[in-house]
């Protein structure tokens, strides 16, 4: 009860705030104003009441997660921590993984991700290398695409080329890979084949799965993107 009464009081007094702002303070006056105050306010708190308990998750997971010092405790508190956002702070710990469970391409894959994702392209190579090398269908053929970005990224046009010739070869061109092929062409001044490789990423996606279509949205955009500059 206390609850509900403190929101209509933040919403009133929000309310009485927004009325005193030139220009747009007349569209929050009356009956129907309150209440564009109070869903929008509603909806507010429900997403900060949200991202707070995920942050209060995240720091339970970590907090247990770093109880045991073990490689593998460490490849998962380095996942855990790139999986929301933060590629800085995972990368040691993604490094000590490796260096304890080197067999395992997860650690490796992940290491490479969040170096590519701190900008350090060269130092990611090593690792989607050791990755794609024990697994190289690891991630569903993941790690083949983000090695090839990683070449891409680090001057090695035609060897991008090659992991993309291997993540096709296994699965067939997708939007993604038609996208990373057409960057990587136009890197290589092979422009016609570029903007054919953008052409084709959207045309897959058309004819894509409808559970496809929210993964395959980012790509169709970019490759759009990139055929207009």
């Amino acid at each position: 009860m206390l609850r509900l009464v403190a929101f209509f009081l933040l919403a009133l007094g929000l309310s009485a705030l927004l009325r005193g702002l030139p220009v747009v303070g007349p569209w929050f006056g009356g009956f129907f104003g309150f209440w564009i105050v109070a869903i929008v306010l509603s909806v507010a708190l429900t997403r900060l009441s949200v991202v707070l308990g995920q942050r209060r998750a995240l720091g339970r997971e970590l907090h247990r997660l770093g109880e045991v010092e073990s490689p593998h405790n460490r490849g998962k508190l380095g996942s855990l921590l790139l999986a929301h956002g933060h590629p800085k702070d995972a990368v040691a710990h993604l490094a000590a993984a490796v260096q304890g469970e080197p067999e395992r391409a997860e650690w490796s894959y992940r290491l490479g991700q969040a170096q590519l994702a701190c900008g350090r392209p060269n130092d990611a190579l090593p690792a989607l290398e050791t990755a794609a090398r024990l697994e190289p269908e690891h991630g569903y053929g993941d790690v083949q695409l983000l090695l090839s970005e990683a070449r891409l990224r680090s001057g090695q046009g035609e060897r991008a080329l090659e992991a993309l010739d291997v993540f096709e070869r296994n699965h067939g061109a997708s939007p993604e890979s038609c996208f990373r092929r057409g960057q990587t062409l136009r890197s290589l001044d092979r422009k016609s084949e570029a903007r054919a490789s953008f052409v084709q990423a959207s045309e897959l996606a058309r004819k894509a799965a409808h559970f496809q279509r929210a993964r395959n949205r980012r790509w169709v955009w970019r490759a759009r993107l990139a055929r207009l500059t």
